[in-house]
């Protein structure tokens, strides 16, 4: 996969040793294979827990493939739609990867406002419904988008799993209210991320994670059955599940249409 286009600060730089980038583009090619060639349809919930021990909880359902395009693997798309709670029923969340050297696209509809409007700059990193996910945190963690530089570091281990160590860099110029930059710690067998750090200046200011025992299998592709992000400033975090997969046969001509997407899946 390629990494996620979210903007970084080079304010901190990473000085574990950095490999060949060959190794490195070995690693990411290796996790852009779990984003469907297919159709995936995944029935997802997200519960958010304040500072209070409130809870709430979001439905959805997450579909994302490669769609055939200029690429020689296709350009990875994802749509996320709401069913749950009634009062959030049919709000839509869109993200197309762009072309080589081009920015992705994001797109959200709500109900309430009744048009699509499209997510740039700073907006990206609103949070989306409550939850403790940014719209680029779905990018990040969802798999291949955007073109920000990356460099592999040592390997380490979780729950004794050997992981790849993945630092991404800002580029000269770079600016906004996105993260300084992100480490992810990628399980070499599956080439899923197990644990993402997100950086606000030399301090990690959200952390996701999951246990190695939420890696599931999806005819070919791996992905996680749960897993967790906490604001460690806010004190608050949101679990996600993933309670249903599928293969979602022929999809919609609307389901990746940045004007249409809101209306496929009703």
């Amino acid at each position: 996969m390629k990494v996620s286009g979210i903007c970084f600060s080079l304010a901190l730089l990473l000085t574990a040793p950095v490999q060949a980038d060959e190794s490195l583009q070995k690693m990411l090619d290796c996790m852009r294979v779990n984003i469907p060639a297919a159709l995936r349809v995944q029935r997802i919930e997200l519960e958010t827990t304040d500072r209070a021990g409130a809870a709430h909880t979001i439905k959805g359902r997450l579909y994302s493939m490669l769609e055939a395009g200029d690429g020689s693997l296709g350009s990875a798309r994802a749509m996320l739609r709401i069913d749950a709670p009634e009062y959030l029923a049919g709000a839509a969340f869109l993200v197309r990867e762009g072309k080589p050297g081009a920015g992705d696209e994001m797109y959200v509809f709500l109900p309430t406002v009744k048009r699509v409007r499209r997510v740039i700059g700073d907006g990206g990193y609103d949070a989306m419904l409550g939850t403790n996910f940014s719209y680029a945190d779905f990018k990040q963690i969802e798999n291949g988008f955007g073109d920000v530089p990356a460099s592999l570091e040592a390997p380490q281990e979780i729950e004794q799993r050997p992981v790849y160590v993945v630092s991404l860099t800002a580029r000269p110029g770079a600016s906004g209210n996105g993260y300084s930059a992100i480490r992810s710690w990628v399980d070499q067998k599956t080439c899923v991320a197990l644990k993402v750090d997100f950086y606000d200046g030399p301090n990690v200011r959200k952390e996701f994670s999951a246990p190695a025992a939420a890696l599931r299998q999806f005819g070919a592709d791996w992905y996680l059955s749960r897993a967790q992000m906490r604001d460690l400033r806010d004190g608050t975090s949101t679990q996600l599940r993933v309670v249903d997969v599928s293969s979602g046969g022929q999809p919609e001509p609307r389901l990746f249409d940045p004007k249409m997407f809101y209306l496929a899946g009703k």
